[in-house]
C-alpha cells in the first residue's frame, strides 16, 4: 500500500496540510489543544463538511482522526453531506492512465490546486502501463473502467472484464458477463438500489423500433456481493426499448437516456436498477406537440443531465438565434412539473462552436451551469451575463468528464463475498 505516511488519493500540494496544521497550532490556548477535547461525534460531524481533499490531509494528522475518517458510519454522514464535483480522465494515450477530480470553489475557480486532485489510483490499476482502461460510468463514488476499441471511426467497449473501482480507497473487483454480446450494441452502466442497498452493473442492449427482439439482444444484470450469487441476470429488452444508450444519467434508482431514434414515439427512456425494468419518462409538454420535421431535427441535438437532484434535459431551438433551452423536471415523473429554468444565449459567434451540448454535469457553487461539448470540453455558463467559460484542467484539453460523489466507504464492505484487489498493491 506504500508508505503509510499518505493516502490512497493525496492532492498535488500540500496546502490543505499546512491548513490544518496551522488551525491546530492557532487552537493550541495555555497549552490545551482544544480539538483534542473534543467528543469523537463532534469531530466527526466537523470532518464530515470539509472539502474531500482536506478529509485526505486529515488522515495523515493523528491516529485518532485516521481512526474516525476510516469509520463506516463517517463514510455514510459524508456521502450525505458532500458536494457533487465531478471525475475525469484524459482521452490522448501519454496521459490517459491518470483520474482527476475537480470541485469548484464559489468564484469558480478550477486551475488552483487546491479545487483539484490527481488520485493515486490510476486506470490501468497496477496491472502494467500496456493496460489501457476507460472512464465509463460513476455512481456514487464508484467508477466503471472498461478497455476501448476502436471499429469504422467508432469507439466500442471489449466486454471481456470491466472494472468497479473505488478511487478514493484504490480498492477495485473484476466482472466478467457470462454470455457473449456484440460490443456495438452495449452500453456498460453503473447503478446502486436505494431499497437493498446494492451496486449492479448493468450492460444495457440495443434494440430498433418496431423490430421483433432477437434472443441475442438481451440486457445483463450483476448484483455486486453476495446478493448477486456471482451470476449475471438476464432481462428481456422488449421491441420498445430504442436505440443505444449514451451519456447516461443516473438518478433515484434509474439510469435515463435519450432515445434518438426519429421513427420511435418516446424522448427519454429508463432503466429501474431495483425492479430491473424499462419504462418511458413523459418529456416536456413542448415536445410532444411537436411535427415530424421538428422532432427529426431536435432528438439529435438533445441532451439530459442533473441540477439540483432533478432530472434535466436540454435542446437547441430550432432557429438563427442558438438558444439552448434546459427544462427541469421538479417532480419526478409528473409531465406537467417540467419547467423551462435556463436559456442560453450564444450570441457570440465563438461561443456558437460550444454547440452542439454532450451531456449536463451540474450546477457549481456560484450558479453556474456545467456541461460538456462534443464529449471533450468541460464548459460553464453564467446564466446572470450568459457568459460561457472553458475550463482547462492542468492544460487537458480532451477529456471524458463524469459526475462524481466522494465515496469513503470501503469497497470489501460494500461488495462483500467479491474477489478484492487493491490498484497500488498489484
Amino acid at each position: 500500500m506504500g508508505r503509510k505516511s499518505k493516502s490512497h488519493s493525496e492532492p498535488t500540494t500540500s496546502t490543505a496540510k499546512k491548513k490544518v496544521k496551522a488551525v491546530k497550532e492557532d487552537e493550541k490556548v495555555g497549552g490545551t489543544d482544544i480539538i483534542s477535547e473534543l467528543p469523537p461525534y463532534i469531530v466527526t460531524d466537523i470532518l464530515s463538511r470539509l472539502p474531500f481533499n482536506t478529509v485526505l490531509s486529515c488522515r495523515c494528522v493523528c491516529k485518532t482522526w485516521l481512526h474516525l475518517l476510516m469509520d463506516p458510519s463517517f463514510a455514510q454522514l459524508y456521502h450525505t453531506r458532500a458536494h457533487p464535483c465531478i471525475i475525469l480522465q484524459p482521452t490522448y494515450k501519454h496521459r490517459n492512465q491518470h483520474l482527476y477530480a475537480v470541485h469548484f470553489d464559489n468564484r469558480n475557480h478550477v486551475r488552483k490546486s487546491s479545487t483539484r486532485i490527481k488520485f493515486a489510483t490510476k486506470t490501468h490499476l497496477s496491472m502494467g502501463c500496456n493496460v489501457k482502461l476507460s472512464l465509463l460510468d460513476s455512481c456514487n463514488g464508484l467508477i466503471l473502467l472498461g478497455e476501448m476499441y476502436q471499429y469504422r471511426y467508432h469507439d466500442f467497449v471489449k466486454l471481456g472484464q470491466l472494472y468497479v473501482c473505488n478511487p478514493i480507497t484504490a480498492e477495485f473487483i473484476i466482472v466478467k458477463p457470462g454470455i457473449k454480446l456484440p460490443s456495438s450494441s452495449v452500453c456498460p452502466c453503473l447503478g446502486f438500489c436505494p431499497k437493498t442497498q446494492v451496486y449492479k452493473v448493468v450492460l444495457l442492449s440495443k434494440q430498433q423500433y418496431g423490430v421483433e427482439v432477437r434472443n441475442s439482444m438481451q440486457t445483463l444484470v450483476y448484483t455486486l456481493g453476495v446478493k448477486g450469487n456471482g451470476l449475471w441476470k438476464s432481462v428481456n429488452v422488449g421491441n420498445d426499448v430504442l436505440g443505444l444508450p449514451r451519456n447516461t444519467t443516473f438518478l433515484n434508482g434509474i439510469i435515463h437516456w435519450v432515445v434518438r431514434s426519429t421513427s420511435a414515439p418516446q424522448f427519454i427512456y429508463s432503466f429501474d436498477v431495483e425492479d430491473e425494468c424499462f419504462q418511458p419518462v413523459p418529456p416536456p409538454p413542448e415536445f410532444v406537440s411537436l411535427s415530424p420535421e421538428q422532432t427529426a431535427w431536435s432528438k439529435p441535438r438533445i441532451c439530459l443531465g442533473m441540477l439540483e437532484g432533478c432530472l434535466t434535459i436540454g435542446n437547441v431551438a430550432k432557429d438563427a438565434s442558438y438558444c439552448f433551452h434546459i427544462w427541469v423536471m421538479k417532480n419526478y415523473g409528473v409531465q406537467a412539473s417540467w419547467t423551462k429554468t435556463y436559456t442560453m444565449h450564444f450570441t457570440i459567434h465563438k461561443e456558437v462552436l460550444l454547440l452542439p451540448i454532450s451531456q449536463i454535469l451540474g450546477l457549481c457553487h456560484n450558479g453556474d451551469i456545467l456541461f460538456t461539448n462534443y464529449d471533450r470540453n468541460l464548459v460553464s455558463f453564467n446564466p446572470a451575463n450568459s457568459s460561457c467559460k472553458i475550463h482547462k484542467i492542468e492544460r487537458l484539453c480532451y477529456i471524458k468528464v463524469l459526475s462524481y460523489s466522494p465515496n469513503f466507504s470501503l469497497l470489501r464492505d460494500i461488495a462483500r463475498g467479491e474477489p478484492l484487489f487493491n490498484a497500488t498493491l498489484r
